[in-house]
């Protein structure tokens, strides 16, 4: 299986600031010296900007945002707001951002791969590809954990969970079903690498994968470190990182390669980005308040506290950080790109 992603900071909390990439479709952090638009004469931003979110409230891709604007408020000097528009693996928010809204830079979107992906869902797929959005910068990377119930007895850790899926069929549930969902992917390694037995069953988002979880209606729980971060205090527990070293968030939890999968990791990549036509001065100076909210303190702490892992990608290096990732999944569906 090729080579998802070996990156992993040693510090909880380093932030790794690749260089901006050029101007390209994936966005840019180019000068604005000498501009006459709105941005160089004062204008832009005049008014609240909204941040849309395809997942529904309580789980980590919903508090990302929310940290997300109130950090770019203090940068930006207006209200920013969060519109949670869940359902159909966040794609809702992806078609409310290209098809009902100005392109004026008043409206972003968290980036998720669900929607980035959706061109190469065989069930469902979408007209529009990654060259489609204007990507502005990455923030986090979120690996992926499974985790299980305290109380749980048919299987206590990674090794009995496979051997117990391999003669009985377990419930698991995604935002979305195939090459779109890391859970359903993650699913997908599973029954392809252990002849594991799973049925997967799509909710709007991992708030909604975590109170079935919690009340028995699924096995087991596929999500990101950042939405079991308070594992311990509600019952249940992490018992595989896909990762490529142990998180300084989890470190009693052993990863992927530990347990004999080879170099499979999994992860969300989590940014902002535009929909196509905005103003480029609008771009850069958007890129660029997200790139100082990652200085800011109080952002920091609050996504370390969620276990979210910090990197800051822009330009043509965002653009490759998902590419990347769409490559392995694309071998592990089988499908053609």
């Amino acid at each position: 299986m090729k080579k998802l992603f070996a990156m992993f900071l040693t510090a909880a909390m380093a932030l790794s600031l690749v260089a901006c990439g050029g101007n390209n479709s994936t966005g840019s952090t180019g000068s604005t010296g000498g501009d006459t638009s709105v941005v160089a004469d004062g204008t832009w931003p005049g008014k609240p900007i909204t941040i849309l979110c395809g997942y529904s409230a309580g789980g980590s891709s919903d508090l990302g945002c929310r940290y997300v604007a109130e950090a770019l408020r203090k940068e930006l000097g207006v209200p920013v707001v969060v519109e949670n528009v869940p359902g159909s693996g966040s794609w809702l928010a992806w078609n409310q951002l290209l098809n009902n809204t100005e392109p004026d830079g008043y409206t972003m979107a968290l980036v998720n791969l669900s929607a980035m992906y959706g061109h190469y869902d065989e069930a469902n797929p979408r007209e529009t590809t990654l060259d489609d959005f204007e990507l502005l910068a990455n923030h986090v990377i979120d690996y992926q954990v499974l985790a299980i119930r305290s109380d749980e007895t048919r299987f206590t850790d990674y090794a009995s969970l496979i051997e117990y899926a391999k003669e009985n069929p377990l419930i698991l549930a995604s935002a979305t079903a195939g090459i779109t969902s890391g859970d359903a992917t993650v699913a997908k390694m599973l029954e392809k690498e252990h002849g594991c037995q799973l049925t997967v069953i799509p909710v709007d988002g991992a708030g909604d994968a975590t109170t079935m979880f919690l009340a028995g209606e699924t096995d087991f729980l596929s999500a990101n470190l950042g939405d079991v971060m308070d594992a311990e205090a509600n019952g249940y527990k992490p018992i595989v990182i896909f990762a490529p070293e142990r998180s300084p968030f989890a470190p009693d939890v052993p990863t992927s390669i530990e347990l004999g999968l080879d170099d499979y990791v999994s992860f969300s990549a989590r940014g902002y980005a535009y929909m196509p036509g905005v103003d480029q001065a609008i771009v850069d100076r958007m890129t660029e308040a997200l790139i100082k909210v990652m200085d800011d303190e109080d952002y920091q702490n609050n996504m370390a506290a969620m276990g979210a892992q910090l990197e800051l990608y822009t330009g043509d290096d965002y653009y490759n950080l998902l590419m990347d990732q769409l490559d392995t999944r694309l071998e592990l569906w089988d499908v053609e790109k």
